[in-house]
């Protein structure tokens, strides 16, 4: 079957582009399969886990999952940093970060107007095993302290706590100072008109410290001491000599005993619960109706891997070296991602991600969020947590994407590694194609530059070739083309032998039968005898012309006769030039410019005296009246070879002409021109110089001037 070489390369490049495209589709089917079978397994584990926990009955009303109010409730952080009452903050980070802010939507009472920089400050619950710390970081225009002994400690800038304790009784707690330092807490009576503390509590233990823009107090309490509700609130007093409390930020009323939040900390028995629904590389998280994480088990960090022990081996050794060289290729086309992080601690803050508040309205659904700086992406299956046909949560199950990464990385880099093969392997061998397509392009030009000489003798050295595509094709066609050109070439050279012996044997007997009919008509009329020599002169002509063609045709018979001798072309030169051409062309000027030295070459001095016979003949006949004729004799730069030019001014050789003007019978004069013309002058000339081992060539002048210009190269006798 035969291919074009278009249909070869096509198919080439065409595998070269289907190959990558094959292995990044399957990659990305692979992806999207493993990304569905995760979502799926994900969706199940969370209804599962939600089941489970529907299926405790009263667990999740135990647990404070019912009648959750937002703004009253207080949730209890698990603090990871031991924490020392000196009323700085810096042993409260991480946690600090989620601190809830209190200003005017936390106003409980105000007697004058509110501004913001009169008041606002930020607070956070925690727990470290027995006690419940707290901190509020309160900015106030103006602190107001109590004065030294004074018994009206409500009567400044002041915190108020009242707190349910486990028996279910209001207790009311105000903590203020005299100055800056330690403080306690005073219990007031139940009676919120009496101002008067009962008895300093010793176990509500602080600081009070002061800070440029107001105050920051730092308490511990036992959690022995408090129940299930809580509430606190900060009171601001401006005036110093009223010392009335003009506003009242917090949580809720610690007055009134109907008021106080919920204090909610992560649920034990629910977490309790989750550790039997434990899933390798996952998080299971518990939210409640104020979208706040309850209980969360579990841990997205992958599990310690055995390390890796490096290929010892050729192969694994040249394995990894390709790995390393083409890493950065990879990166441009893989998705980055990073094992190590920390899996983010399940803080009882609003868990903000996409797919809670639906859950929360009864609809499953995917989300996706990153972490550590973005190169981590957790996958969360979120389903709604009901009990009683209501819905008081959602259950949310989290995991890396980085085993889908990993595994769709590692697709990606076998699919480049392959496609980069597959280039290097198509490269090499369009590579060789194209050193292969070039070679056979360049041996058909060199056989077809040598087929052909510069003087128009046509040399049938192309060899066709026997490949079936287009250069094979076009070897063939130029194979059978010289063929033609030679034949017709051989045809015109032997035309003219043939002519001259068809022609000579009736041309003399025309010659003689007018001779004949001069001789017996006597004295003619001046008419008949103009006829005949008209005829005469005719005939005289034909037989010049035949004798130039007898002359060209036996020329290499002549050539291969004659015996070559050791001669001064420069002193011939100077004969020919006084006794021959000058006598021949008296109105025409001749200049002749020589090397200045004798030079000896090998031939013919007859032959070669012919040779220049016509170079001349041919330069006189083309020069422009008053010009002259140039003749030049010299030696090539390697002083192995003898220069000689004749030029003359006059028309120029078109391009097309620079190799035909040496054929038999080619002539470009002027078709009015008088004398017989067969163009076998500059044949003639170039039989000559090709027998005694040179070449001849035509130019137009370059120096400016129009004309042309024959260079003739000899051989020099040293």
């Amino acid at each position: 079957m035969r291919f074009s070489l278009r249909i070869k390369l096509t198919l080439v490049a065409l595998l070269l582009l289907i190959i990558p495209l094959i292995g990044f589709r399957f990659s990305e089917i692979i992806t999207r399969d493993l990304v569905e079978s995760r979502e799926e397994t994900l969706l199940f584990s969370a209804r599962s886990v939600a089941s489970a926990l529907a299926g405790r009955t009263g667990l999740l009303d135990q647990e404070l999952f019912h009648s959750l109010n937002q703004s009253r409730d207080l949730y209890l952080f698990q603090l990871t940093n031991p924490i020392r009452l000196n009323g700085k903050s810096d042993d409260w980070m991480p946690q600090l970060l989620e601190a809830e802010a209190f200003a005017e939507e936390h106003l409980l009472r105000s007697t004058v107007p509110y501004r913001y920089d009169s008041l606002h400050f930020k607070h956070m619950l925690g727990v470290r095993g027995e006690y419940v710390y707290a901190i509020f970081i309160v900015t106030d225009d103006k602190v107001i302290y109590r004065p030294p002994h004074s018994l009206g400690i409500a009567r400044a800038d002041h915190l108020q706590i009242g707190i349910e304790d486990q028996n279910g009784k209001l207790h009311r707690y105000v903590v203020s100072t005299t100055k800056p330092g330690w403080v306690n807490g005073y219990l007031m009576p139940e009676n919120p008109a009496d101002s008067l503390p009962i008895k300093l509590e010793r176990r509500i233990q602080g600081v009070w410290a002061e800070t440029l823009d107001g105050y920051v107090i730092e308490l511990r309490i036992p959690r022995d001491l408090i129940g299930d509700r809580f509430a606190f609130a900060i009171a601001d007093v401006d005036d110093p000599v009223s010392r009335e409390v003009t506003t009242l930020i917090g949580t809720a009323n610690p007055e009134s005993p109907e008021k106080l939040g919920w204090l909610l900390s992560p649920s034990k028995t629910i977490e309790s619960i989750l550790s039997s629904l434990d899933r390798p590389q996952s998080r299971i998280l518990i939210v409640d109706s104020n979208q706040r994480v309850r209980a969360s088990h579990g841990n997205l960090n992958p599990e310690a891997e055995q390390p890796d022990i490096k290929n010892s081996n050729l192969i694994g050794r040249v394995s990894d070296g390709i790995f390393a060289v083409l890493e950065p290729l990879y990166k441009l086309f893989t998705t980055p991602f990073t094992d190590e992080f920390k899996t983010p601690v399940a803080m009882p803050t609003t868990l903000d991600i996409s797919g809670v508040k639906e859950a929360l309205q009864g609809k499953e659904s995917i989300s996706r969020y990153r972490i550590a700086e973005g190169q981590v992406e957790i996958m969360a299956a979120i389903a709604p947590l009901t009990e009683d046909r209501k819905i008081v949560g959602a259950v949310v199950v989290e995991q890396t994407t980085n085993s889908i990464l990993a595994l769709q990385n590692k697709v990606i880099e076998e699919s480049l590694s392959f496609s980069i093969l597959a280039f290097c392997i198509g490269g090499f061998g369009l590579l060789f194609f194209a050193s292969r397509l070039s070679s056979r392009i360049r041996l058909l030009r060199n056989q077809a530059a040598g087929a052909i000489t510069d003087t128009g003798q046509i040399n049938n050295t192309l060899q066709p070739s026997r490949a079936r595509d287009e250069i094979g094709d076009l070897s063939r066609t130029l194979n059978s083309m010289l063929h033609q050109l030679k034949e017709q070439s051989d045809y015109r050279e032997t035309m003219a032998d043939n002519l001259e012996h068809e022609m000579r044997t009736p041309l003399a007997g025309i010659s003689a039968s007018l001779k004949n009919i001069s001789g017996e008509i006597e004295n003619p009329p001046e008419r008949i005898r103009n006829y005949l020599e008209w005829a005469l002169s005719d005939v005289m002509r034909l037989e010049q012309l035949l004798g130039a063609i007898r002359d060209a045709t036996s020329l290499q018979e002549a050539l291969n006769r004659d015996t070559h001798e050791v001669f001064n072309l420069h002193q011939g030169m100077q004969v020919w030039l006084e006794h021959s051409w000058r006598p021949a062309f008296p109105e025409t000027e001749f200049i002749y410019q020589h090397h200045g030295q004798d030079i000896m070459v090998l031939g013919d001095p007859g032959h070669i005296r012919q040779l220049l016979d016509k170079l001349i003949e041919n330069g006189v006949s083309f020069h422009a009246e008053g010009t002259a004729i140039e003749i030049g004799l010299g030696l090539s730069i390697s002083e192995k070879e003898v220069i000689l030019t004749v030029a003359n001014q006059g028309p120029t050789i078109a391009e097309e002409m620079r190799g035909q003007i040496f054929n038999t019978m080619v002539s470009r004069r002027a078709k009015s021109d008088t004398k017989p013309h067969l163009g076998l002058g500059l044949y003639v000339a170039r039989t000559i110089t090709v027998h005694h081992g040179g070449t001849i060539s035509v130019n137009n002048l370059t120096d400016g001037r129009t004309g042309v210009v024959f260079t003739i190269q000899l051989p020099l006798v040293q």
